[in-house]
């Protein structure tokens, strides 16, 4: 935890009116941001900390699809909204010697909501917090209900590259990627590599053991001091069990 404030961006909301100006600044520990060709880049995934009426200012810019800034260590400032529709919890952070705890707030995309498993399965795209090929199978896998072993994860990568079906996002705390492609084409490439033996169906029978995702993240500066019980988290976000 030392030094963890050096790991924080910046959200910055302005808003000027004919009688009076908003400006509300709040520090971020996480950030997934997707670059668009109107220059105002789309944000998946926004966690910020602050006062009561900071967060509150911030939670009503987000659902009313207003622009904000963000920046960060080794991020430049860039105007970014979240689209219509994202998704927002708040939660509570006691700091030691703090009279009242600090807010928290999480939003995300609808976009990033839909990734969960039994979102639109039609969408051809896919966005991920994190690159380990073990965790992009894992959650294509769980999207589109395909029939997969941890062992694949290397050559599952493999394919994504050589196809360009993956890239990666802008990130703070974490290595965002976007996946392309649909459950029908990726199941396609599985039967393709089966039959080529690339890639081999294991003899056993039974359940599949996946590796624990805790440290896909760089650490989280707020772990120490969250209470889980606060928040519900959409599926997309939790690490698998």
């Amino acid at each position: 935890m030392k030094n963890a404030h050096l790991r924080f961006g910046t959200l910055r909301y302005t808003r000027r009116t004919h009688d009076t100006t908003i400006d509300v600044r709040v520090r971020m520990d996480r950030l997934v941001l997707e670059s668009r060709h109107d220059g105002c880049a789309l944000a998946h995934l926004i966690s910020v900390v602050g006062n009561d009426a900071d967060i509150g200012g911030i939670w009503a810019a987000i659902l009313d699809s207003r622009t904000f800034g963000v920046s960060g260590p080794e991020l430049e400032s860039v105007n970014a909204t979240m689209g219509e529709k994202p998704q927002c919890w708040r939660g509570s952070i006691s700091v030691p010697g703090r009279k009242r705890p600090l807010r928290h707030l999480i939003a995300i995309s609808r976009e990033l909501t839909l990734t969960a498993p039994g979102g639109d399965n039609g969408s051809r795209r896919t966005v991920l917090c994190a690159d380990d090929p073990a965790f992009v199978l894992h959650r294509i896998a769980q999207r589109y209900g395909l029939p997969v072993v941890p062992e694949w994860a290397g050559w599952f990568m493999k394919e994504l590259q050589g196809r360009k079906a993956i890239a990666p996002l802008t990130g703070l705390g974490c290595s965002p990627v976007v996946v392309k492609g649909t459950g029908k084409a990726f199941l396609h490439w599985i039967g393709r590599g089966v039959k080529r033996g690339v890639i081999q169906v294991p003899e056993s029978r039974g359940p599949i053991g996946w590796p624990r995702f805790e440290d896909i993240l760089a650490p989280n500066p707020l772990a120490q001091d969250v209470n889980p019980g606060n928040y519900i988290l959409p599926a997309s976000l939790q690490p698998p069990s």
